[in-house]
C-alpha cells in the first residue's frame, strides 16, 4: 500500500496525474494485498480498480502460483519480479504466456545486503520505475527521502536506486 503511494507521488512530483489505492481479499494476517498506481499524463476521471495494467511488480515470487499476477495485464506489459530462484527461465516462460516482457532481479538478496532484512518495497519500485518508465529515478527518491526522515530516508533512497541499477529483463 505505501509503495503505490509514494510511486503515485513521484509521478505527481514529475508533473504527472495520479492515483494510488490498496484492493483488499480477505483480511487475515500475511494475506496477500493488491495496490494499484493509475499514473497518466491527463487528469484521471475514473475511479476504479485496475482491470488492466501496463505493469505489475510482484514483490514476493511465491505469489506466481499463488494468485493471479498476470491477469489483465496487457500485451507487451511489463512483468517485474522479485526473483529468489536459481533459473530464471521458468520466470520467462511465466511471463511469455502473459504476452509481457518480463524482468527480474533478487530484491531479497540487496535488502539482506543493506539491511538485514527481506523489507523490498523501495527497491521494487526502483525496478518498476526502470522497467515503466513511469516515474523518473530522482522523483523517486526524492518522495522516499521525504516519506522516511534522516537515515532511513538515505538508506531507502539507495535501495531505490539499487532497484533501478539492478532489474535486468530476461
Amino acid at each position: 500500500m505505501t509503495a503505490s503511494r509514494i510511486f503515485a507521488e513521484a509521478a505527481i512530483s514529475d508533473g504527472k496525474y495520479a492515483q494510488s489505492f490498496p484492493d483488499f481479499g480477505p483480511e487475515r494476517l500475511g494475506a496477500p494485498i493488491a495496490a494499484f498506481a493509475r499514473i497518466d499524463s491527463q487528469p484521471i476521471e475514473i475511479r476504479s480498480q485496475v482491470y488492466t495494467p501496463n505493469a505489475v511488480a510482484v514483490f514476493e515470487d511465491s505469489l506466481l502460483t499463488k494468485v493471479p499476477v498476470t491477469q489483465g495485464l496487457l500485451t507487451g506489459g511489463k512483468l517485474v519480479v522479485n526473483w529468489t530462484g536459481e533459473n530464471a527461465d521458468e520466470l520467462k516462460k511465466f511471463g511469455e504466456k502473459a504476452g509481457a516482457s518480463t524482468l527480474c532481479l533478487n530484491a531479497n538478496r540487496i535488502a539482506m545486503e543493506l539491511i538485514g532484512s527481506p523489507t523490498v518495497s523501495t527497491i521494487m519500485l526502483g525496478a518498476l520505475a526502470q522497467a515503466s518508465g513511469f516515474v523518473s529515478i530522482d522523483s523517486l527518491e526524492r518522495t522516499v527521502r521525504e516519506r522516511f526522515h534522516g537515515s532511513m530516508g538515505e538508506t531507502n533512497a539507495k535501495m531505490v536506486r539499487m532497484g533501478f541499477k539492478e532489474v535486468k529483463q530476461i
